[in-house]
């Protein structure tokens, strides 16, 4: 469809830059996957999770770019315009079909390609292996002394939450674990949600507000 493409922070591929975008399959993230032989046993030891999680390496991916018929610019202007405003910028970068997520990586225009009936361009990216959504999960609470158990789902990617209380002595209680916060805005590496249901146990006075940006694969 014509319009469909790609943005890149703030510029749309088609309604800004006048590219059309060929078909795009994203690339699969790749685990960093460890193993080690024994001597002495079968198979290899797999440490891939030694550290409490698989991690996944940045993905490549691969934009090729067909100038608009009804561009009016030459294609050395178009290339200079492409140019200047992506190669080399760390970028947002949105699919039309995919709006709710987006990834975040570098850029690099990789080829020009012209001759009498195509004027193709091929911008590459190297992102972070998670794709995030673009709005962040919000959730607030309203506390009683009572305490009361709350559940707070989390993408595929485990994330510590920013924690914004209104009042002081503010009880959670998260993983076998208590924390005391006071009136402000917390970030506690002790306070980490994973992939699914995260239980925590609320109780004070005032609200809190959790906020999280979820990543997906």
């Amino acid at each position: 469809m014509i319009g469909s493409g790609v943005t890149f922070t703030y510029l749309h591929s088609f309604r800004d830059l006048e590219l059309i975008l060929a078909p795009f399959t994203p690339t699969p993230a790749q685990p960093k996957t460890t193993y080690i032989d024994i001597p002495g046993s079968d198979g290899q030891l797999d440490l891939t999770e030694a550290h409490g999680e698989v991690r996944y390496k940045n993905r490549d991916l691969t934009f090729v770019f067909t100038v608009a018929p009804t561009s009016e610019m030459t294609f050395d202007e178009k290339v200079t315009q492409i140019s200047n405003a992506l190669n080399g910028r760390k970028r947002q970068i949105i699919l039309d079909r995919d709006p709710e997520y987006y990834w975040w990586g570098r850029l690099t225009v990789n080829e020009y390609l012209q001759d009498k009936k195509l004027k193709q361009i091929t911008i590459t990216a190297v992102v972070e292996p998670y794709k995030y959504r673009v709005a962040e999960t919000s959730k607030t609470f309203a506390l009683t002394e009572t305490a009361e158990n709350i559940y707070l789902n989390n993408g595929r990617k485990s994330v510590i939450p920013i924690i914004d209380c209104t009042a002081d002595n503010t009880v959670i209680e998260y993983e076998g674990r208590t924390f005391t916060l006071n009136a402000g805005t917390h970030r506690l590496s002790d306070i980490m949600f994973h992939e699914g249901e995260n239980i925590l146990t609320l109780s004070g006075s005032g609200e809190v507000t959790f906020r999280y940006r979820e990543g997906e694969l």
